[in-house]
C-alpha cells in the first residue's frame, strides 16, 4: 500500500492551478500599467511611477486585511473565494476604462484608480491565505520534505503565470491595433481579467471546502513571543522589495530608451516584454538551486534561511549596479563648459546667412537655420560683449542690422535666438538653458519666427498611427519631452523634415522659418546618448532573478515554518506587507531625493541594499530557529 505521507494532498494541485491563473492576471495588469499611465492617461513619468508604486503598496498591505478575515472570521477558503471576486471586478473595471474613450480623461483616471484599488485589495487579500492554505494540507514532520518542495513549486507556479503574462500581454498591447489606435490596451487588460474569472471558476469547481474550513484558536503568550522574535527580523526586509519592484517602473522606463529591434526576426522586443526573462529564469533557477547551488552553499557555511536571504539581498544590490552601468552607457558623456570659460550660443532662425562682430570675440558667420558657439576666455568672463548683427540682403527685412549687449557667464552657456518681429525688425532674444532630462527621453525645443497659428505634428516612422501634436503658442522658447524614436515632422499637415532620429538623453532644437507660404526647417542635436540594444538589460535581470530565488522563496518557507500555529496567515500577511513598505520607500525616495542622473539613483539604491543586509546580518546573529508543529 502506498504511504499517504509520500503523496501530495489533492487540494495542493488545485491551489497551483488557481495561483497560476491569478498571477497571470495580476502580472498581466502590472506589466503594462506604467505605459498605460504615460501613453493613454497622459501622466508624466514621475507621477506614473508614484501611482504604480501606490498600487503596489495597497496590493501588499491588504494581505493584513485578508489574513485577519481568514484567521478570525471567514476561514481561508471563503476569504480566497470572495476576495478573488473583488480582484476580478477590479481587473474588469480597468479593462473597461481602457476601452471607453467617450468620457473625459478625468473620469477615465478616476475609474482606473477605483479598479486598481479593487484589484489591490483582492489580489493582496487572498495572497497570505493561498500559501498558508496550501501549507496546512501537509502532515508534519512526516511530510516536511514535501512541504519544502511545495513552496518551491508554489513559487514556480507564480512565476510561470508571470512568464506567460510578460510574454503575451506586451504583444497584445503593442502588436495588436484596435479602435483606430496603434496599441490595444483593452485587450492587454481584458485577457488578464478573463484569466482571473477562470481562476475563480476553478476554485468553485474543485470546492476547497471539501478539504478544510480551518479556523485557529486564540493566541497564546508563547506564540506572541515567538512572533515578535520573527517580526523583529522583518524590519530590514522592505528594502529588498524597494529594489525588486522597480522592475515594473524604473527598469521598464529604462527599456523605453533602448533599441528592441531583432532584425533577423523582423520583431521588436517591447520594453515591458523583456521582463519575461525574470519569470523564465525563476523557473530554471528554482530546480537548479535546489539540486546544485544550495548543496554547494551549505558546504561554505551558507546553510540557514537567513544567510540565504542575506546573500539574495547582496545580489539585488549587484543587479542595481548593473542597471546603473546600463544607464550610464545610455547617457554617454555630458557636455561641460570649463570653469574658466564662458560660451555664447547664438541660433539663426532666418533662411539666410548672418554675420556677427563682437567687441571682445571677433568676427563670425552663421549659416541659415544654424547655430554658432563662441567661447570666451577667462580674461573676459562675467562681462558684457557688444554684438553687431548683420543679415544677408536675401533676408529682405526693412531693418537688417542690430547692435545689442550680451552677458557672458563664467562656466555656463548663454543662448540667444536671432529672429524678427513680424518679418520687419531683427531681434536678439535670450533663451533658457536646455538640459538633459532625468528620464532619459529626448528634450525637444522649438525655435521659430513670429509666424503664429502653427501646429507641429511628429509622426512615428515605425507606426503611422502614432502622432504627437504640438499647438504652438506665442512663446518662442518651448520645449517638450518626446519618446525615443524616428519621426516625420509636419507643420500644419505639410512635411518639413523626414525620418528624424530622436536619440536617448538628447537635446534637440528645431529651427524653422516661414516666409511667403514657404517653410525651411532644420533639427540641431547638441547632445545625445547611446541607443544601445535592450538585451543589455539581460544581465541585471538575471542577477535580480538570482536574488529573488534566494530571498523570496526562502522567505516564504522561513515565514511559514517559524510562525506560531495560530498565526500562519498573519505571518504570510506580514511577509507580504514588507513588499508594501518597500514600495512606500520608493515613493518616499522619489519625492525627497533629487538625482539629475537616473544612474546615480540606481547606485544609491544599491548602497542602501548592502547597508540593509549588513543590518540584517547583525540582527540575526542571536536568532534561534524553531521546529514548530504546523498542524
Amino acid at each position: 500500500m502506498q504511504n499517504k505521507n509520500n503523496c501530495y494532498p489533492k487540494a495542493v494541485w488545485y491551489i497551483f492551478g488557481n495561483e497560476l491563473c491569478e498571477r497571470f492576471s495580476f502580472y498581466g495588469l502590472k506589466t503594462t500599467l506604467v505605459l498605460f499611465f504615460t501613453i493613454i492617461q497622459k501622466y508624466d513619468q514621475d507621477t506614473s511611477t508614484i501611482i504604480f508604486h501606490i498600487f503596489m503598496v495597497f496590493s501588499y498591505m491588504s494581505p493584513l486585511f485578508g489574513a485577519i478575515i481568514a484567521d478570525s472570521y471567514w476561514g481561508k477558503y471563503r476569504t480566497i473565494f470572495i476576495l478573488s471576486l473583488v480582484h476580478a471586478m477590479g481587473n474588469i473595471l480597468v479593462a473597461i476604462t481602457s476601452l471607453v474613450t467617450s468620457v473625459s480623461l478625468h473620469f477615465q483616471r478616476l475609474f482606473t484608480i477605483i479598479g486598481l484599488l479593487l484589484t489591490s485589495v483582492g489580489a493582496g487579500g487572498i495572497k497570505p491565505c493561498v500559501a498558508a492554505f496550501g501549507g496546512d494540507q501537509f502532515v508534519l514532520p512526516d511530510q516536511e520534505d514535501r512541504l519544502q518542495m511545495f513552496f518551491s513549486i508554489f513559487y514556480f507556479a507564480i512565476n510561470l503565470g508571470s512568464l506567460l503574462s510578460s510574454a503575451i500581454t506586451p504583444e497584445l498591447r503593442k502588436s495588436v491595433q484596435c479602435f483606430g489606435k496603434d496599441s490595444c490596451f483593452p485587450l492587454a487588460f481584458g485577457v488578464p481579467a478573463i484569466l482571473m474569472v477562470i481562476s475563480i471558476d476553478e476554485a468553485k469547481r474543485k470546492d476547497w471546502l471539501e478539504y478544510t474550513d480551518d479556523r485557529y484558536n486564540a493566541q497564546e503568550i508563547s506564540d506572541l513571543r515567538s512572533a515578535l522574535a520573527v517580526m523583529y527580523l522583518y524590519i530590514p526586509l522592505p528594502m529588498f522589495f524597494a529594489l525588486f519592484d522597480q522592475q515594473g517602473s524604473r527598469w521598464i522606463l529604462q527599456g523605453t530608451l533602448m533599441n528592441g529591434k531583432i532584425d533577423f526576426l523582423n520583431w521588436i522586443i517591447k520594453p515591458d516584454q523583456i521582463h519575461l526573462i525574470n519569470p523564465l529564469f525563476v523557473l530554471i533557477f528554482i530546480p537548479l538551486f535546489n539540486a546544485a547551488v544550495y548543496p554547494l552553499l551549505y558546504k561554505i557555511g551558507i546553510n540557514t534561511a537567513l544567510r540565504k536571504i542575506i546573500l539574495g539581498g547582496i545580489f539585488a544590490a549587484l543587479s542595481f549596479v548593473c542597471a546603473a552601468v546600463v544607464q550610464y552607457t545610455i547617457i554617454g558623456e555630458n557636455f561641460a563648459i570649463p570653469s574658466n570659460v564662458g560660451q555664447l550660443r547664438i541660433y539663426n532662425s532666418f533662411d539666410c546667412n548672418v554675420t556677427i562682430s563682437g567687441s571682445l570675440a571677433g568676427n563670425f558667420s552663421i549659416d541659415k537655420l544654424d547655430v554658432l558657439h563662441i567661447n570666451y576666455s577667462s580674461i573676459v568672463v562675467n562681462e558684457t560683449d557688444v554684438l553687431s548683427i548683420n543679415l544677408h540682403p536675401t533676408c529682405e527685412l526693412k531693418m537688417s542690422t542690430l547692435k545689442q549687449h550680451v552677458f557672458i557667464d563664467k562656466g555656463k552657456v548663454s543662448s540667444y535666438l536671432i529672429t524678427s518681429e513680424n518679418n520687419v525688425d531683427i531681434e536678439l532674444k535670450h533663451l533658457n538653458e536646455l538640459k538633459k532630462l532625468k528620464s532619459g527621453n529626448p528634450n525637444f525645443r522649438i525655435l521659430r519666427d513670429n509666424f503664429s497659428g502653427q501646429n507641429i505634428a511628429l509622426r512615428s516612422t515605425d507606426n503611422k498611427l502614432s502622432e504627437i501634436s504640438i499647438q504652438l503658442s506665442t512663446n518662442q522658447d518651448q520645449n517638450y519631452e518626446l519618446p525615443v524614436g524616428a519621426y516625420d515632422i509636419y507643420l500644419d499637415n505639410e512635411p518639413i523634415l523626414q525620418n528624424v532620429e530622436f536619440l536617448p538623453v538628447s537635446i534637440n532644437d528645431l529651427l524653422f522659418h516661414h516666409h511667403f507660404n514657404h517653410t525651411n526647417a532644420k533639427l540641431i542635436t547638441l547632445e545625445k546618448g547611446r541607443y544601445i540594444h535592450i538585451l543589455w538589460q539581460v544581465p541585471q535581470m538575471i542577477v535580480v532573478t538570482i536574488a529573488e530565488v534566494m530571498f523570496v522563496v526562502t522567505l516564504l518557507e522561513f515565514s511559514f515554518t517559524q510562525a506560531p500555529l495560530s498565526m500562519k496567515s498573519f505571518f504570510s500577511a506580514v511577509n507580504l506587507c514588507t513588499i508594501a513598505v518597500g514600495n512606500l520607500l520608493i515613493i518616499f525616495i522619489s519625492k525627497i531625493a533629487s538625482f539629475e542622473n537616473q544612474g546615480h539613483e540606481f547606485l544609491f539604491y544599491a548602497v542602501l541594499m548592502v547597508l540593509d543586509m549588513i543590518l540584517l546580518m547583525v540582527m540575526s546573529t542571536k536568532y534561534k530557529y524553531k521546529c514548530i508543529n504546523t498542524q
